[in-house]
């Protein structure tokens, strides 16, 4: 009987298993992959090592921006899925480990035909990866003054320089190809000469022409060494008249746009060959629109890292006199550098000129995943568009830490009962777990109801935009 019963239990789970298996296909394969991954979960708690659960955990954190579990659990799943390492060079990538992300790809490239056009495009990502890591190795030491998250189509009011640097105007161009780009002029502060931005079928270059009386020369291409068959955009001189930052897209760049400088040689009226101003500058992402201030010392620069669609963070830094670069056996170290989620902290009232630099200091852990509404979910503490919301996120991010402490303390308590043998000894260490659990429930309940102050918070905010 007790044979039979036992028989029974588990062809029941083996059937509630399989039920549980299926339920996860159907989610996955429906896009569903928040459901999925919720199921996954539950089926790797008893198969761990499955080689196709932790795949499929692994997409369902891959869709669902949450990258070190998405990396763990591919390398979980084994050499069977060839998409794998398609998709943990993406992730490697855009978490500055370039190195993995050159061997990922490579990988994934030995799975293609000889023919396959896809074979060019990863043997591109190759060379990125490649040219990243080497620029990783010579990440810069700069100040950050501030950082602000704007609506990238008028980041440039947030520009706050001299009018003694010239100007700078932004329209926005709409391509054929319904893509929306953006036309930059700088003016110089004498107002005879400009560089701006257009499109020439489809591919944006930079332009430049003189002031002529009252009318201006005919448009020309700045240089051929500085437009390419890449997108070249977002031009501004230095008060030196030789010095010129823009941003391309092009084969020397390791994510969209990069920033790049060059300098004028009057004598032969002609440009160096362009330089990658490197990290922290530059990113995976797109970054552009460098101008410095020199008289101010100040500096500015635009990046969507992180960021949503339509939404660009502007940095103001303190640009060094000789570029010094950070040494540190700490790789982690110097990718958070790169990152900038560690940087030297600059205070600066922008209208005066007195800089005060205080020692390197981390910041808090910026990325994060916080839904929200359906439709929008933050993987980063600067997407907070609310001074309300971010002061909320701060207490939460607080009680966050001590409730985690409070779980910890109480893991160790339950270890340190389950030890005992002794009655005597229990029963007050176990009345002690029984009023931290009860202690923690209550601190659950109130971290619900900060989380729900927190999206209020934003979301009231956005409505009034």
């Amino acid at each position: 009987m007790k044979f039979k019963l036992i028989s029974c239990a588990l062809f029941l789970t083996i059937i509630i298993y399989a039920q549980r298996a299926s339920e996860g296909e159907i989610f996955f394969n429906n896009k569903q992959y928040y459901k999925a991954r919720t199921v996954y979960d539950s089926l790797l708690r008893k198969k761990p090592n499955d080689e196709l659960y932790n795949y499929r955990f692994a997409r369902c954190s891959y869709e669902l921006k949450d990258v070190e579990s998405a990396i763990e659990h591919f390398k979980m799943s084994g050499n069977k899925f060839p998409a794998r390492d398609l998709y943990l060079g993406e992730l490697y990538f855009n978490t500055y480990r370039f190195d993995e992300s050159v061997a990922a790809y490579q990988t994934y490239s030995t799975t293609l035909k000889p023919d396959d056009s896809k074979l060019l495009e990863f043997q591109d990502k190759v060379k990125r990866a490649e040219k990243a890591a080497r620029l990783l190795s010579k990440v810069e030491d700069i100040a950050l003054v501030d950082s602000m998250v704007v609506n990238k189509s008028d980041f440039l009011r947030f520009y706050k320089f001299s009018s003694e640097l010239g100007s700078l105007s932004q329209e926005l161009l709409k391509l054929k190809s319904h893509r929306n780009v953006d036309k930059i002029r700088y003016t110089t502060q004498r107002k005879d000469r400009v560089y701006f931005s257009d499109s020439i079928q489809g591919q944006m270059d930079i332009f430049t022409s003189y002031k002529l009386l009252d009318t201006w020369s005919p448009a020309v291409s700045i240089s051929n060494v500085i437009n390419s068959n890449a997108n070249e955009n977002y031009p501004f001189l230095l008060l030196d008249g030789i010095t010129l930052y823009f941003a391309s897209d092009g084969e020397n760049s390791i994510g969209g746009c990069d920033l790049f400088i060059t300098r004028y040689i009057p004598s032969t009226n002609t440009f160096l060959a362009p330089e990658n101003i490197g990290m922290p500058f530059n990113s995976p992402y797109n970054d552009f629109m460098m101008v410095i201030d020199e008289q101010r010392k100040l500096g500015w620069f635009a990046s969507d890292r992180y960021q949503p669609t339509g939404k660009v963070v502007i940095y103001t830094f303190v640009p060094n006199q000789d570029k010094n670069i950070l040494r540190s056996d700490d790789k982690d170290y110097i990718r958070k550098a790169a990152q900038l989620n560690i940087y030297r902290k600059a205070t600066k009232d922008i209208s005066d000129s007195t800089v005060v630099i205080e020692n390197q200091l981390p910041e808090s852990e910026k990325k994060i995943e916080f839904v929200i509404n359906d439709s929008l979910v933050y993987t980063h503490v600067n997407q907070f568009q609310s001074q309300a919301a971010v002061k909320l996120w701060s207490e939460l991010y607080k009680f966050t830490n001590d409730l985690r402490l409070k779980v910890k303390q109480l893991d160790d308590l339950r270890t340190q009962y389950s030890q005992l043998e002794n009655q005597n000894e229990r029963k007050p260490l176990g009345m002690k777990i029984l009023e931290s659990e009860k202690n923690n429930i209550e601190m659950e309940k109130l971290l619900a109801i900060k989380k729900i102050m927190v999206r209020n918070a934003e979301i009231n905010y956005l409505q009034k935009r």
